[in-house]
């Protein structure tokens, strides 16, 4: 009987709960509300505590080199020269040249690079979206891209995330109906010396674990060729206002979010969430545990003949610490199923229910009350007609 008791309590604050967030998502005048809740994730929370306990570590994998100074066409292919001479794996190159420069020899001296290495992968973009079955309709390139016959991947953010917090980045994207690989995709492959074949529009959730980046300015490579060499080399602006994302670490530059990307795709930890039945069942567990020490809690300074237990220890205050400290242990508890296997689960859902605990306790005594209350009369009346 008492299980059923705490069923019920927490049936009745999951459909509290389940209200307000209800009218949240529906109410037009709560629509900040709405879109900070749409926008929230847990995996946040565990980034902030990873970063607030462990120090940042530094990647052997990918060295960033900052256009940023970089205005003139010959520069930036001298760079590139300057990068290859070091002997990187591959190039990122994320930058597109999509117009015909009047700096002729400029030009030419980008597509002799063009022409001279392979292992260069040069960024597109892709624009005016129709629908999930076409894709985009207008792809950009590099003006060379149709003189030499040159790897170019999408830099697109998946659809509907602008002026949000990136989480995820593109695989592949969809152009007049075919896919084509994400500059991530490509470089990772190069990189792997695969060539991943994808069937359908992937989204990657990307692993933000805090990691330090080495960037070198140009003039610094060829000082640096130990950290060129054998490496991934992402070439593009770290500077430039227009090409910055809000990230569960910060605001950070375009280049440095595919550095993640890159390496969440090679090390193989994207982030899994946990979703549907499993979701619902986690999260039921959690907040009926929450319920039954609470109310063993209750019981407990209700019975006490002690003054202080029943009426300082039992106080709400004291269950709301008590609370407050459980929430914290199954936070700690995801936190290091997450950095363990990369698994992030919304405790959001759980923590909505447990907050009307109170209420539906309330809730539950007055209805049991107004039941026994109709018992009871139903009772009398029966006697009486007797």
């Amino acid at each position: 009987m008492r299980f059923v008791k705490h069923i019920a309590i927490v049936f009745l604050a999951a459909i509290i709960a389940g209200f307000f967030a209800l009218v949240a998502l529906y109410v037009r005048p709560l629509d900040p509300i709405k879109r900070a809740i749409k926008d929230f994730s847990f995996s946040d929370i565990y980034y902030e505590i990873k970063s607030e306990t462990d120090s940042e570590d530094l990647s052997s994998l990918i060295t960033i080199v900052d256009l940023t100074k970089l205005t003139n066409r010959s520069d930036i292919a001298q760079t590139l020269i300057d990068i290859e001479s070091c002997g990187p794996k591959v190039i990122g190159l994320d930058c597109c040249f999509d117009n015909v420069g009047e700096d002729f020899a400029a030009n030419d001296s980008l597509i002799e690079v063009a022409e001279t290495y392979d292992n260069i992968v040069y960024a597109m973009k892709f624009l005016n979206y129709a629908n999930d079955s076409v894709g985009h309709t207008l792809a950009i390139h590099s003006f060379f891209s149709d003189i030499v016959e040159i790897p170019e991947g999408t830099v697109n953010m998946p659809r509907g995330r602008y002026d949000s917090m990136k989480r995820k980045v593109s695989l592949a994207e969809k152009h007049n109906g075919k896919l084509y690989p994400s500059l991530i995709s490509l470089v990772s492959d190069i990189y792997m010396g695969k060539q991943t074949k994808h069937d359908e529009v992937v989204d990657l959730a990307i692993n933000f674990s805090p990691t330090r980046f080495t960037v070198l300015n140009p003039d610094e490579v060829k000082k640096n060729p130990d950290l060129i060499r054998d490496r991934i080399v992402l070439f593009g602006s770290m500077f430039e206002d227009s090409d910055w994302h809000w990230t569960p670490v910060g605001k950070i530059p375009g280049v440095e979010l595919i550095a993640y990307g890159i390496q969440t795709v090679i090390y193989n930890k994207d982030v899994k969430t946990i979703k549907g039945i499993l979701f619902v069942l986690i999260s039921f567990i959690i907040v009926l545990i929450v319920q039954m020490i609470q109310s063993c809690f209750l019981d407990w300074t209700s019975r006490a003949k002690s003054l202080f237990v029943k009426f300082v220890v039992g106080s709400p205050y004291v269950l709301g610490i008590m609370t407050f400290l459980l929430s914290a242990i199954f936070v700690w508890i995801s936190f290091i199923v997450f950095m363990k296997y990369n698994v992030s689960f919304n405790l959001g859902w759980a923590m909505s229910v447990i907050a009307f605990f109170g209420t539906s306790r309330k809730m539950y005594a007055a209805i049991m009350d107004y039941t026994f209350a109709l018992k009871e009369k139903r009772k009398n009346k029966q006697q009486s007609n007797k």
